[in-house]
């Protein structure tokens, strides 16, 4: 060997230290990426360690990001440059070398300075970046005359999250136990309010119970009495002009009901449901009627608040609704008679039908349990899981010609 002790030592101690700087890289790099804006918020709140560094960093992440992967190449060159160079003092065949410095130096980079550090920091992003902030950001400003026009170039491209990768974030939380299934369903039935149109949720006008303007407070009075509604469409020459309110007439005995009218704002069947519901906020209406397009004057049914809120949190009962063969809980619970149709019952509930089997789409509820249990009859507690994405559990049995209840959970 043609190199010094001295020289060797010093050699090695350079290679050991460039690994060290490659860990901390590409550890800072995962670090940087899982470290959510909710959690630096919170180091702020609680005055922690380098919380403001950290929030700097984040609030800087595309040039951060360029200056670690400058720093990490420039490291990892380095390495393999100074092995190569330590190896050919021993192996003096060049290409032998060059092989065996690539099968050494590859291999250590790959497991110590890569995959290791960044298992390390994806588990402990912010002691990582407590450790470490202060070295990325001395790179940060010795690299920045790097940094600041190729972060120029890509700013205009850069994409934040996008509203299915947040929805993904969602369904994650909920698999990992962070969300429960009906947070879950509640969060992205939220997001999906600027997708879902007022079309979809309308009652039509021929499925409408109004009165005619020309009707006397009595005429309303036995309407409401009859409906339990507490507003009620008024019509005129079939078309809807305004609403009369239960607590308008309440105490009157005569008169007409075109004298106590209220208007009511109009929506587009084409409008998103958010937009429908800041329109009625704004007029302080619980009510608005629905016209077929924005150029439109025709009504072609009405929608309420009720409608739009049961679309995110579901069905909402009062005391005087009919019993329902469906009884919706909560987003993901519901109690079923025994007698709905499964494809009725996957579509109101908004599961997937896909579960189902052709032969299993046209079956009651009490059937499909049967041949999915394998027993003679429905009994309490029979319990059953389909595909891990729907759970049945027998509340009521179907005995003395009862029809059976059963509680239909979503996954």
């Amino acid at each position: 060997m043609e190199l010094p002790i001295g020289q060797l030592i010093g050699i090695l101690i350079t290679i050991f230290i460039l690994f060290i700087l490659s860990a901390i890289y590409s550890g800072c790099e995962t670090a940087y990426s899982s470290f959510s804006g909710v959690k630096i918020h919170e180091m702020l709140e609680n005055k922690e360690k380098s919380s403001k560094l950290i929030e700097r960093h984040h609030k800087r992440y595309n040039r951060i990001l360029t200056t670690i992967l400058i720093g990490n190449n420039l490291v990892n060159v380095a390495t393999s440059t100074i092995t190569a160079y330590l190896i050919s003092k021993v192996i003096y065949e060049e290409r032998i070398a060059i092989i065996v410095s690539t099968a050494v130096v590859t291999p250590l980079l790959v497991l110590f300075g890569e995959i290791t550090p960044k298992l390390i920091a994806k588990q402990y992003p912010k002691q990582y970046l407590q450790c470490f902030g202060w070295y990325i950001d001395l790179n940060y400003w010795i690299f920045w005359i790097l940094t600041w026009p190729i972060t120029k170039l890509s700013k205009k491209v850069y994409v934040t999250n996008s509203e299915d990768d947040l929805k993904t974030i969602i369904n994650l939380a909920q698999k990992e136990g962070v969300l429960q299934t009906g947070e879950s369903i509640l969060a992205q039935k939220a997001l999906d309010l600027d997708s879902t149109k007022v079309s979809s949720h309308y009652i039509k006008l021929k499925d409408v119970t109004s009165i005619k303007f020309k009707a006397n407070i009595q005429e309303a009075l036995d309407i409401f009495k009859e409906t339990n509604y507490s507003r009620l469409p008024i019509e005129k020459d079939g078309q809807l002009i305004g609403i009369l309110l239960l607590k308008d007439i309440f105490y009157l005995k005569r008169g007409k009901i075109i004298n106590y009218m209220k208007l009511v704002p109009t929506v587009s069947a084409n409008s998103i449901l958010s937009s429908a519901l800041e329109k009625m906020r704004s007029a302080r209406a619980q009510m608005a009627f629905v016209t077929e397009n924005n150029n439109g004057s025709e009504i072609i049914g009405i929608i309420t608040i009720e409608d739009i809120v049961e679309e995110i949190i579901g069905e909402i009962y009062d005391e005087y609704d009919d019993e329902e063969k469906i009884y919706e809980i909560s987003l993901e619970k519901s109690r079923v008679e025994d007698d709905v149709i499964m494809w009725d019952l996957f579509k109101q509930l908004e599961i997937d039908e896909s579960l189902l089997e052709d032969s299993e789409e046209d079956l009651s509820l009490a059937k499909f349990l049967i041949l999915k249990t394998k027993k003679t009859k429905l009994y309490k507690n029979t319990r059953y899981v389909l595909k891990n994405k729907v759970a049945f559990k027998v509340l009521e049995s179907n005995l003395k010609n009862k029809k059976a209840i059963i509680e239909v959970s979503k996954l």
